[in-house]
This record gives structure tokens, sequence and C-alpha cells, in this order.
């Protein structure tokens, strides 16, 4: 009979009746250490992924950028340092605010359908009621002794005291709602009420204008814009000078909020706009603070029920 030809490993002196089942055994146990008495094909290599798609925090490459993407997003990533922890938490939070935000201006719509019929008939300012309001400017600018600033001259920084600025920024997202209220509703600068919204149905608002030394008709949607971009830079320039003194949880909160009301394609500087509109608009009377008479402004209109709906309306 022919003698058996047994192959023996020089790693751990174990015998196999063919080199295939040594070469097997040395490829499972030896790391792929082939011997002169173990022929065979050579292991496959692997192919390097590309670095492009390396994870920046953990090191790991992966063959397809969706597989990088996949890993980054879902939180498969174990190497995310506290800074991008906190980032997230804070991407989550303001989000709930936004559902929050949407969720309310969802309710306001319904009461708004409530309240369809009355608001068809728009209650417009005649000419003749603006020049009567116009009558009251002197040649100075001023209503009862009042000097009235045009939309973006305010100078909020210099007006505002430090605990009202401190208030505003500690409110994050709503602080836009509030810096609004404050200046150009409470009836506390009386210098800044130079903006109002009488209707909500029309594309008219009505704001001051020193050139003309009145208040004129604009357009509502431009005026809404300018309203919001002079008052983030208000945000903006508090921020900047109480930085420092915040919690660092809320300075993140309100720079991530002003970064994302400078961002033309994130939809809630949209939601703000029509916050604000509301605000003037459910605000309107409070001219009246800087114009005593301003109840007895006749207001011209096309219907006695048009004339139940609006005899408490001021402007």
């Amino acid at each position: 009979m022919e003698e058996k030809k047994e192959y023996k490993c020089t790693q751990c002196d174990k015998f196999y009746k063919n080199y295939k089942s040594l070469w097997k055994h040395n490829y499972i146990y030896h790391k792929h250490q082939n011997t002169p008495e173990t022929p065979g094909p050579p292991p496959i290599a692997h192919q390097t992924p590309p670095e492009k798609n390396k994870c920046g925090n953990c090191n790991m490459v992966f063959s397809r950028v969706d597989s990088l993407s996949r890993h980054i997003n879902k939180n498969r990533c174990k190497g995310k340092n506290d800074e991008q922890i906190d980032l997230e938490k804070e991407n989550k939070e303001m989000k709930k605010e936004i559902l929050e935000i949407k969720k309310n201006d969802e309710i306001r719509q319904k009461e708004l359908e409530k309240l369809k019929d009355l608001l068809q008939k728009s209650l417009k300012i005649h000419p003749k009621t603006l020049q009567k309001i116009n009558n009251q400017l002197n040649n100075h600018g001023n209503i009862n002794n009042i000097t009235i600033y045009q939309l973006g001259k305010e100078n909020l920084s210099e007006l505002f005291t430090k605990q009202e600025k401190l208030g505003i920024l500690n409110r994050q997202a709503m602080s836009i709602n509030d810096i609004v209220e404050l200046a150009h509703t409470s009836g506390k600068y009386k210098s800044c009420m130079n903006v109002y919204i009488t209707n909500l149905q029309n594309t008219i608002g009505y704001m001051y204008d020193e050139k003309q030394n009145n208040f004129i008709a604009v357009n509502k949607n431009e005026l809404l814009n300018d309203l919001l971009d002079s008052r983030m830079y208000d945000i903006e320039k508090f921020y900047e000078e109480f930085e420092e003194k915040l919690e660092p949880n809320r300075a993140e909160k309100i720079k991530l909020f002003i970064e994302r009301m400078n961002d033309e394609e994130d939809c809630l500087k949209g939601l703000k706009k029509e916050e604000i509109k509301l605000i003037l608009y459910n605000n309107k009377e409070a001219i009246g603070t800087i114009l005593p008479n301003a109840k007895n402004i006749e207001i011209d209109i096309d219907s006695e029920s048009e004339k139940e709906e609006v005899e408490n309306v001021v402007l």
C-alpha cells in the first residue's frame, strides 16, 4: 500500500491529511502565514476604502458615502465629542420649540377661520384718517412732544436697560417677540411706536417716515421683513454685549436662533413673521398712547354693519 502523506503545521505541530486542510488551519489560526509545506492561494486582500469616507470622530472608514451618513446620522458613532452631543441635543430642543410654534399657529389659524365673516370686510384707514393723524405731527417729527424714530433708527442698545436686554436674550427663540412688544407696542418707548397693522386681510401696513414727516402706507410684507431684520440686528448686538455673562447653554441657544433667522431657507423666519404680524395687529390700539385723541378720529366705513364691527377700533 502507498504510504499516506501527512502535512504538519510548523506553528503548533498539528498534522493534516492534505495541504488544503493545513492551509485552512494556518489561514484561521496563524494570521494567514503560509509555509512551504502548505502551498495554496493567498487570501484575498481587502481593498482599503477611500479616505474621503472616513468618520472625523472615530476614524472609521466606509466604502460608500451613504454608509458614512448612516453611521453619523443614526447616532452609531461612539466617538462624538461633548460639544457635538450638546449641539445635537440643542437642535432637538429647537425642533421641539418649532413644533410647538406650528401647533400654536394652527390653533390661531382655526380661531381666525371662525372670525372669517367678521374679517371679510376690510377695516381700511381712509386717506382722510391718515391726514388727521399727520396733522398732529409738528415740523420736528414730534407727536405731543414725543420724537418718533423711523424704523431701523431706534438704537435700542442705548434705549433698553441692562435687565431688559438680558431678559430678551434669556427668552431665546421668543426673544424677537419680546423685543417687538417692548419697543413697538408696550407704550414704554413711545418714540419707537412707528409701525402698526390695522387689518389682517389686506396687504397694507403703516409706518412713520421721517422724510415726509408723517405715517405712510407701505407693503405689509416688506414692512414685516424690515422690522424683523432691524430687531434681529439689535438682538445680535445684545448677544455680543452679554455673551460672557449668559449661561453657556442659553448663550448657545440664542446663537443657534440667530443663525437660523439669518438663514433665508429656514422656515423659522416665516413663522416668526406671522407671529409679529399678530402682535402688531392685536396691539393696534396702542397708538392711542401717543395720540390721546385717536379715539375721536373718524374711520370711513361703507355700511352700518361695518360700523358696529369697528366701533371699538382706534385705527
